[in-house]
């Protein structure tokens, strides 16, 4: 029968379990088993020399380059405009006043004022025209309407145009 050369066995020489999913010491850098994994269990011989070597752990923040503001974040985050740090809440560039902001300018400005200027000027005739609006011309303006609307209407073409007055 064929042996799988599956696993690894524990590096401890009273136990030497085959294990299938073995643990590697950070210290000794040796195969150990569950059981014997901590380096208490299996009398790591680095656990004082690797203790000394490792430096602590230096996190650099970044401090926000926004007025006033004192937060700082693990990693950086730069504007690509101005190059600053920034913290998440000034990271966009209207957040943070950025001195490279373009405002954008209005679109077609000349042409919205021309529109602006008609519409007022339409305005202006229609408050005209009701002034002018007396009682002998409401009878001819009733007319006009009823025209306009019988003009747009999908009736019976054959019926006469008779006023009920």
């Amino acid at each position: 029968m064929a042996e799988l050369s599956l696993g690894q066995h524990c590096g401890v020489p009273d136990c030497r379990q085959l294990d299938f999913l073995p643990f590697v010491c950070d210290g000794c850098s040796g195969v150990f088993c569950l059981q014997h994994r901590s380096r208490d269990a299996h009398g790591c011989s680095e656990v004082n020399i690797r203790n000394n070597s490792v430096k602590p752990d230096q996190h650099r923040s970044y401090l926000c380059s926004y007025k006033d503001c004192h937060a700082k974040e693990l990693l950086p985050v730069l504007c690509p405009y101005c190059e600053k740090h920034f913290c998440l809440r000034h990271r966009h560039q209207s957040d943070h006043e950025c001195e490279k902001l373009d405002t954008p300018k209005p679109r077609m400005a000349a042409t919205q004022q021309l529109v602006k200027d008609i519409i007022d000027s339409k305005k202006s005739e229609e408050i005209k025209s009701k002034k002018r609006k007396g009682a002998r011309n409401s009878e001819t303006a009733a007319k006009v309407a009823l025209m306009k609307l019988k003009m747009h209407a999908c009736g019976d073409k054959s019926l006469p145009q008779v006023s009920h007055t």
